[in-house]
């Protein structure tokens, strides 16, 4: 890790974020930034792998749904994160055949890929079988693909490459605070009718929505803030682990308590109230826990601040407090779950998928399922029928139950059990290792939290969240003693 290598890596996502901002107002410009970007990334993965794996989690983090920039394809549009990802994969795929080596240090976890692949493979055939459509299959399966890049990962060799990819993530979590922080203070200081440009530009490149909430205040959701936890429970084990560092993580760790808090995700506060509570239950309870105990306490109380800080000063810019905005009126607005639209409609979802389980309970309903149901929620039911409205999708908010109404229930627990052997390999490496065991426990807290949150919100069938999971298994292999063989 490097200030300068972060500092350029900072320049280039701002300059980016600004190419995407431009790009869409004149179309021209995005398609020969599309072409430029995936040129680079293809020419710098061939001679180093790792830059193109360190792009590859900074469009990740900044991405959302990976439109920051598109190329026009017939009638499609091909996003910029299937061109780095193709690109990178192409890079990978030419240098095992050079060198004819296939996993590197994803070796000893070939099993567990294997076996979400085969999972996947399975729901594909049983959604084409049930007739789900061909195109609704493929949408389904096509975040699956992003496991393709495991092998890729694989090519690391050492610890420092890992730290290397840290360059990005926390450039690119850096990014991701200050575009959330602009967004919030834009919406909440200027009239909404003056940033139309800028609420498009957010819609149609995927990032994310902002929407309306009372009097003043907005909220600014972006799919890829759930690498905010990633940057809190990382960036504690990097300031532990590596000291001459340590503020620098610390800042990062506050900026994604920001991020976190900015979201009014409940999703995200649960995964990550949740993966704090285990950590706290793993203190009291083992020895090896302890260790650092109270540097973990110092930076994560700096951490909380910053964030803390950086919420009301945004609320209330240019002032840190007083400016009229109570932060607490926009939490309340999110913990009144009863009378919120999306817990409202996944309350009527539940049954229904509930009973799709039951149909298929064996050989589930494959990928590509669409359910139908009746739903109140203002934003399906434009005209606000008081008795509901009918409404068809085959993207569905409860994580798991869509999981087992895919796959139904036998390879529902297999991919369960691969999920708790992520973890099972994770503490023993926390147990074995000494010099990077803060990192470890980083990775294995955000693990946590994410397949907590994908109760409530699907992250596991998601780039964002498996490239969390691969980023943590790489981690895992390269501080492993026993895998440097």
């Amino acid at each position: 890790m490097k200030y300068s290598s972060i500092i350029k890596i900072l320049i280039i996502l701002l300059l980016a974020e600004l190419v995407s901002f431009l790009s869409w107002q004149f179309p021209s410009l995005g398609v020969l930034a599309w072409v430029i970007i995936v040129a680079l990334a293809f020419a710098f993965s061939l001679v180093k792998l790792e830059i193109g794996l360190g792009v590859v989690l900074a469009e990740l983090i900044l991405g959302g749904k990976g439109y920051l920039f598109s190329l026009p394809f017939g009638r499609a549009d091909l996003s910029i994160r299937l061109g780095i990802f193709l690109t990178v994969f192409l890079a990978w795929l030419i240098t095992a055949i050079k060198t004819r080596k296939f996993w590197g240090n994803q070796y000893n976890f070939r099993w567990l890929w294997f076996g979400v692949g085969g999972i996947v493979i399975w729901a594909v055939i049983v959604g084409l079988l049930r007739h789900n459509g061909l195109k609704a299959v493929f949408f389904d399966a096509n975040a699956f693909l992003f496991l393709a890049l495991v092998p890729a990962f694989g090519r690391l060799k050492a610890k420092e490459q890992f730290y290397y990819l840290c360059n990005f993530v926390t450039a690119g979590l850096i990014v991701l605070a200050i575009k959330t922080g602009l967004s919030q203070a834009l919406f909440n200081h200027l009239p909404s009718t003056s940033l139309t440009n800028y609420y498009k530009w957010i819609r149609d490149t995927g990032v994310g929505e902002i929407t309306y909430i009372i009097g003043h205040l907005y909220r600014v959701f972006f799919q890829s803030q759930v690498y905010g936890l990633l940057g809190f429970f990382l960036g504690i084990g990097l300031a532990i682990a590596k000291p001459k560092y340590k503020w620098l993580w610390t800042v990062v760790a506050g900026l994604s308590i920001f991020v976190i808090i900015i979201s009014l995700s409940r999703s995200f506060w649960l995964g990550g109230s949740v993966a704090l509570a285990v950590g706290l239950f793993c203190i009291l309870l083992w020895s090896t826990a302890r260790l650092g105990f109270a540097k973990v306490i110092l930076h994560s109380a700096i951490a909380f601040l910053v964030g803390y800080l950086m919420f009301m000063w945004v609320l209330n810019f240019p002032y840190l407090w007083g400016g009229g905005i109570m932060g607490g009126s926009l939490i309340k607005s999110r913990t009144e779950i009863q009378t919120e639209s999306a817990a409202s409609s996944r309350k009527e979802l539940l049954p229904v998928m509930n009973k799709a389980i039951i149909k298929n309970p064996f050989l589930g309903s494959g990928l590509g399922t669409a359910l139908t149901y009746k739903t109140k929620d203002p934003r399906i039911n434009v005209a606000k029928n008081p008795q509901g409205t009918n409404y068809t999708t085959t993207a569905f908010e409860l994580g798991y139950h869509a999981l087992a109404v895919q796959f139904g229930l036998p390879l529902f627990f297999c991919f369960i059990w691969i999920l708790i052997s992520i973890l099972k390999k994770g503490l023993i490496l926390f147990r074995l290792e000494n010099q990077n065991r803060a990192v470890i426990a980083g990775l294995l807290l955000t693990l946590v939290a994410i397949f907590t949150l994908n109760l409530t919100t699907p992250y596991l069938n998601h780039p964002l969240g498996l490239g969390i999971i691969i980023l943590s298994m790489t981690a895992f292999a390269l501080f492993d003693p026993r895998y440097a063989k």
